[in-house]
């Protein structure tokens, strides 16, 4: 799980750095209107998606593992239902900071991060915003250091305990 989460902001600040890049060219070329498209290759976000496939991998598959293999016997399957309510949640939490990111930086007279039009909007503060965020979860990981876990013990390893104790 810590690899994906490192992959995570490390995926964050590529994709800062991939928006400033295109924010340079706009100027470059005059092109500021809402339909306006830059001359750059959609190549340009292989990087940040791929990384983004394999951290969403690291990640996912461990907080699967963590909820089936840490749950009482009794509540396996919910471990599941726990998973995957999880994932929902953390959709409707990005919805609700972008959400309220977008609403803070407007306040004042300011133009705000994240406007309709991408070519004068700054998604880069966003993403440098929430590589911010990423980086508190290196926190996470600090605290889990102390979390015990539960004794995996398969069949095989029971019977092998009973005759070595025989």
């Amino acid at each position: 799980m810590g690899i994906g989460i490192m992959l995570q902001l490390i995926i964050m600040i590529i994709a800062c750095f991939a928006e400033r890049k295109r924010l340079s060219v706009a100027p470059e070329h005059q092109k500021f209107g809402k339909n306006d498209t830059l001359p750059l290759s959609i190549f340009i976000l292989l990087p940040q998606f791929a990384l983004m496939g394999v951290a969403d991998a690291l990640v996912e598959v461990a907080k699967l593992e963590y909820f089936y293999d840490q749950a009482p016997d009794g509540i396996k399957s919910p471990g599941t239902l726990y998973f995957t309510s999880s994932i929902g949640i953390g959709h409707f939490l990005g919805s609700f900071i972008l959400t309220t990111v977008s609403d803070m930086t407007k306040r004042h007279g300011h133009r705000g991060w994240i406007l309709d039009n991408l070519n004068i909007s700054h998604l880069d503060y966003y993403y440098a915003f929430l590589a911010a965020l990423d980086f508190l979860n290196f926190f996470f990981l600090a605290v889990a250091q102390f979390f015990v876990y539960n004794a995996v013990v398969t069949e095989s390893e029971r019977n092998l305990q009973k005759a070595m104790e025989t």
